[in-house]
């Protein structure tokens, strides 16, 4: 009774049960999703209109991923795109798969700009600083087709830079 008092009620069975199927699943899930995220990456650092792509899973030749990554790096990557803006705002606008959240390690695929949410408050010289800026897109790559993930992605560039 006095850790149900401190800590709270009980979780119902049918919540407990989602929990643990989910903790069940999540290996599976998170494959995926490092998959998709790799093969999205690779998509971006090849586009035109994306400077840069911030995601250590496409690089080839660095030892520290092979020795402490073995199964891949994660499912959230970031890219800068080029332009201004309004290239990113019509970006964002225009993805259809992709929802625009700040959460991370969802099921569904988001998409966000850091520095007008989850950074809006870290004063503008040390997201500099740290190579962070108003063209900087965020996604937590989640359980959809990668292909579909991809073809969103490439239409809403292409949309953002008509």
């Amino acid at each position: 009774m006095k850790y149900l008092r401190l800590l709270g009620a009980v979780l119902e069975p049918v919540d407990a049960y989602l929990i643990l199927l989910g903790l069940e699943t999540i290996s599976e899930r998170l494959d995926r999703e490092v998959a998709s995220a790799t093969k999205i990456a690779e998509f971006l650092s090849t586009n035109k209109h994306v400077k840069k792509v911030f995601y250590s899973g496409i690089e080839k030749d660095n030892p520290l991923v092979k020795k402490y990554f073995p199964k891949g790096v994660g499912g959230i990557l970031s890219f800068e795109l080029a332009g201004n803006t309004k290239n990113v705002a019509t970006l964002i606008d225009n993805v259809h798969v992709f929802s625009y959240l700040p959460n991370i390690g969802d099921s569904r695929s988001l998409i966000v700009n850091p520095t007008r949410t989850t950074h809006r408050e870290v004063p503008a010289k040390i997201r500099e600083s740290q190579g962070l800026n108003d063209q900087v897109l965020r996604l937590s790559i989640g359980l959809e087709d990668v292909d579909d993930l991809i073809a969103d992605l490439n239409q809403a560039i292409n949309q953002a830079f008509e």
